[in-house]
């Protein structure tokens, strides 16, 4: 009997050792030691579901499973905020290594890696498309026209850029988050190839 149930927690252990994540987080100092890490689902959040633990060393380490991809935003208290960025990523099965601060980042992970990617290369767009409108602003006419046509090509190559990651990624829940930000910046013909409405 004894023997019968040290099998079955074996093969328990094993089946859920392929849903185990773990999250290891750092950060810039350790200015924020004894402050709380909050790990919050980005939909259908309640008390339940939100996760925390606090800052040691300048590092923080959530651990637990996931048997269904979701996002969750990686979070501090309100007053942090402005110097430590939220994070969105994907709890799936494996290490997840993230950087908090002003520009958080994460890796490790396939659905996090795509979705690092697909933030920064977003971060770069629009750094350029505020560096375009401040030049706009004290242009005079014939430069605003050219910035203006500068700031048209950013936006077509960034709607290719959205429109093809999405295109990629339309099975997994990276490719949806994009989709339900962007999509209604696709074209017709765009929505039409990703039977979207």
């Amino acid at each position: 009997m004894m023997l019968r149930y040290l099998v079955f927690l074996l093969i328990l252990v094993g089946c859920q050792s392929g849903t185990d994540l773990t999250i290891k987080g750092h950060l810039p100092d350790t200015s924020t030691d004894g402050a709380w890490i909050f790990l919050v689902p980005l939909e259908n959040a309640s008390k339940e579901r939100v996760d925390s633990v606090m800052i040691a060393n300048g590092a923080f380490q959530f651990k637990g499973s996931a048997e269904v991809p979701e996002i969750y935003i990686i979070r501090a208290k309100p007053v942090l905020r402005l110097t430590l960025q939220e994070l969105l990523v994907v709890k799936e099965p494996g290490e997840l290594i993230v950087n908090i601060g002003k520009n958080s980042s994460a890796g490790g992970t396939a659905l996090n890696d795509s979705l690092q990617h697909w933030k920064e290369t977003k971060m770069m767009a629009d750094y350029l498309h505020e560096e375009l409108w401040q030049k706009f602003k004290t242009a005079d006419v014939a430069e605003q026209a050219v910035i203006k046509q500068k700031s048209d090509s950013l936006n077509a190559r960034m709607v290719d850029f959205h429109y093809n990651f999405v295109r990629h990624n339309q099975d997994n829940i990276v490719g949806k988050f994009v989709n339900k930000m962007i999509g209604d910046s696709f074209s017709p013909e765009q929505k039409k190839s990703l039977n979207l409405k």
